[in-house]
């Protein structure tokens, strides 16, 4: 078949053509006279056609974030011609659309986008900024994606600045250029006035490309980012890219990250950065993210790539890919010095209370939760807590207890990075492919020198995980406790509620505490506790305070009819888990201890 030339030109409202490349390529124009209509146009021009059908296709997902978002329902329209005639265009599918080229050579398509969403997995467009998410904007031509080509960026015309992992074409203003479709989309685009700091790793530039105005200080900002980089060069020994750009955008709500892989996308509240707390909390998505670079972009489950983008792309593994990835945001910044060893084991705790609070880790396997994410993660309802289990919580517990058990076997010789860099060396580098579920057990056995039947049960089962065996060889346990007002003689019932400024209406009734087996139901709005009105202040302090065993009479409107039933309390269960060293560890202990953090026993 006669190789087919493509360009591909995205338009803001822009309807001059660039030039022909004579090799296939595909361009960005972006600009647009009215950006706060939302549209992006594309154009996408296809040479020297020997075909006389061609099959235009748009991506139901984007890699990265696991659920079906039907992208293509934000194309109005899809329009074709030749010789400035039209052609026939007919959709055929929810994401498929058949041209008849009639024997022409040269085919030019247009279609616009709606780009309205905010979101590291979705494109936006208004009149401050433009970002494009590949997936979610550019049409590809089936059979044809792995096809290079060139993207050009025309902005709006009030914008100067251009951020996105694609490297440029040397002596083309806006113009850039990608080996196939699947990087095109995996380079996401931020458009605008933003401002552009920038640093280097190794002699490697890096940029973080930021959207918005906040109180972050930029000094700061810019010696976390380039600790993380370094911290995380340090697992693999070296750099897997030669330039690198994080997108971060300052927002007045929202948390997020998207990985790729010369780059990733962050969004963030604009004023968390002068608050300690949440300032390490922000950095530990940076970390997570930038971890990513090779555990999923490089490092991946062998069915994620080649992407099939018309479904969803099952794997069992993700507990790997995220929640690893999760206890390794930790450890990246304990490495780099950003946390300290006490600060990395908050975070862990934090991540145990996660899971021993959540009634669905007794019912869904980290496999399963990985298996089902395209169905249920994005998806959570008011009873998804009793069914479901986060493979970022207990992945990270289970990549934490898999490290340990890898120390304490090797005397602390090998850890679960020797595990990675294998994976990066002995599969990635030498046979550019995925592993497999049997693989990466294989491998933990064979540089832990020992059976991990103890911890794979689980991941594909629901036992309740024993820390304690784990940490003690460390000089570590996990101390259960109560927070938030909260005794093992509080009276506790096991519903959430949403406090509204005159009324109070259950949020989630959790499976197998008195609530649930009584038969509150969420939605329901609370009137009274034993013949007693009750309002959003008074209601919480009333509870905690009944007998435990003794049956306390709601007074309830569900569906606007009123009624009574009886709960009766139990002994409020641990609501919050510390992980302590010992007062009394061994020499044994604590040398096992500094080399799992690399950091002294003593404070």
């Amino acid at each position: 078949m006669k190789i087919t030339k493509i360009i591909l030109i995205l338009i803001l409202g822009c309807s001059t053509i660039s030039a022909r490349i004579p090799r296939p390529q595909i361009t960005y124009h972006l600009s647009m006279p009215e950006p706060h209509t939302h549209y992006f146009h594309v154009e996408l021009t296809i040479e020297d056609n020997a075909d006389s059908l061609l099959v235009l296709k748009m991506p139901v997902w984007t890699p990265g974030s696991y659920l079906v978002r039907e992208f293509s329902r934000h194309i109005p329209r899809v329009n074709a011609s030749a010789n400035n005639k039209p052609l026939s265009v007919k959709k055929t599918a929810k994401n498929e659309w058949k041209i008849n080229t009639e024997g022409n050579q040269e085919i030019s398509i247009q279609y616009k986008v709606y780009a309205f969403e905010q979101s590291v997995r979705t494109s936006f467009l208004n009149d401050s900024r433009g970002y494009v998410n590949g997936a979610s904007v550019f049409l590809y031509v089936e059979g044809r994606e792995n096809e290079p080509g060139i993207l050009k960026v025309r902005p709006f015309k009030q914008w100067y600045t251009i951020s996105t992992g694609l490297p440029k074409v040397r002596g083309k203003r806006r113009t850039y250029e990608f080996p196939n479709y699947d990087i095109l989309i995996d380079s996401p685009i931020l458009i605008g006035n933003h401002k552009v700091l920038e640093f280097t790793v190794d002699n490697i530039p890096h940029e973080i490309a930021v959207f918005g105005q906040g109180n972050m200080d930029e000094k700061r900002l810019i010696t976390d980012f380039k600790t993380i980089v370094e911290s995380s060069r340090d697992i693999f020994g070296s750099l897997p890219y030669n330039r690198y750009v994080f997108l971060l955008l300052l927002l007045e709500k929202g948390r997020g990250g998207l990985e790729h892989l010369n780059s990733t996308t962050l969004e963030i509240n604009r004023w968390i950065f002068t608050d300690e707390n949440k300032y390490k909390d922000f950095l530990t998505l940076v970390s997570h993210e930038f971890f990513h670079t090779w555990n999923v972009k490089r490092i991946r489950p062998i069915a994620l790539g080649p992407f099939d983008y018309d479904k969803e792309n099952y794997t069992e593994d993700l507990w790997i890919s995220e929640g690893i990835t999760s206890y390794f945001e930790h450890l990246i910044l304990l490495r780099g010095g950003i946390f300290t060893d006490y600060d990395f084991l908050e975070y862990l705790s934090k991540d145990i209370k996660t899971v021993e609070t959540t009634p669905g880790r007794k019912v869904q396997s980290l496999t399963e939760s990985s298996y089902d994410t395209w169905i249920k993660f994005y998806r959570k309802d008011e009873n998804s807590p009793n069914t479901q289990i986060s493979y970022y919580s207990k992945g990270s517990l289970v990549g934490m207890i898999l490290d340990l058990a890898i120390l304490e076997n090797t005397k602390g010789e090998k850890s679960l990075i020797d595990v990675f860099r294998t994976l990066y060396t002995d599969i990635y580098e030498k046979e550019n492919r995925g592993f497999t579920s049997a693989e990466f057990k294989e491998i933990c056995e064979s540089i832990a020198g020992r059976k991990l039947d103890d911890i794979w049960k689980y991941v594909s089962g629901t036992e309740e995980i024993d820390y304690n065996t784990y940490l003690y060889p460390f000089g570590c346990v996990l101390e259960p406790g109560y927070s938030d007002g909260m005794t093992d003689s509080t009276a506790y019932f096991g519903f959430r509620m949403t406090l509204h400024e005159e009324y109070v209406v259950v949020k989630n009734v959790y499976d197998g505490f008195p609530a649930y087996l009584g038969g509150l139901n969420v939605h329901d709005e609370i009137i009274a506790i034993d013949d007693i009105r009750i309002n959003n202040n008074m209601l919480i302090p009333q509870l905690r305070e009944k007998s435990i065993g003794k049956p306390v009479k709601f007074l309830i409107s569900r569906d606007g009819n009123i009624q009574t039933i009886d709960l009766t309390p139990i002994s409020a269960p641990f609501n919050s888990f510390t992980l302590e060293k010992l007062d009394d560890a061994t020499e044994q202990q604590k040398m096992l201890y500094q080399k799992w953090t690399r950091t002294p026993w003593e404070e």
